[in-house]
């Protein structure tokens, strides 16, 4: 008798499932967090998230210090031997302001994120490590 109980609970729990459209089984979210490498006086955060042949791509930087004149998060996406490239980057110019860019690229094989700072004579006076998100 409760082999034949267990039996028909295992039945009715695989048609059950089954009946579920194939999102609702899977459940699982393919948006990451991306992590930006630390430089002094930047705060920077984004998301990414791969579908087929592309990523969607959004990048949010700010700064903390009010001596710094512009901070840059900039995701480089590239292709699987590195020869094609699109990026996105967000710069914010002022203190305690903060830009968010979106875009969508079509190069999956590797993405890259790095961090700036900027003068107000537009060079570059720091740069944190290239970092490899995946």
């Amino acid at each position: 008798m409760l082999r034949r109980i267990s039996t028909i609970a295992a039945v009715v729990a695989i048609l059950g499932l089954g009946a579920l459209p194939a999102s609702a089984a899977t459940a699982k979210s393919n948006t990451h967090s991306i992590s930006f490498p630390e430089l002094h006086g930047i705060v920077a955060w984004g998301n990414y998230t791969k579908s087929g042949s592309t990523v969607r791509i959004n990048v949010c930087v700010g700064d903390t210090v009010r001596s710094i004149f512009a901070t840059g998060a900039v995701t480089l996406a590239e292709n699987g031997n590195n020869s094609r490239r699109g990026e996105v980057g967000a710069v914010d110019i002022g203190y305690h302001q903060a830009v968010c860019r979106s875009a969508t690229l079509h190069y999956t094989n590797h993405l890259r994120v790095y961090t700036f700072i900027g003068t107000s004579h537009g060079t570059i006076s720091a740069k944190s490590k290239l970092k490899t998100i995946y």
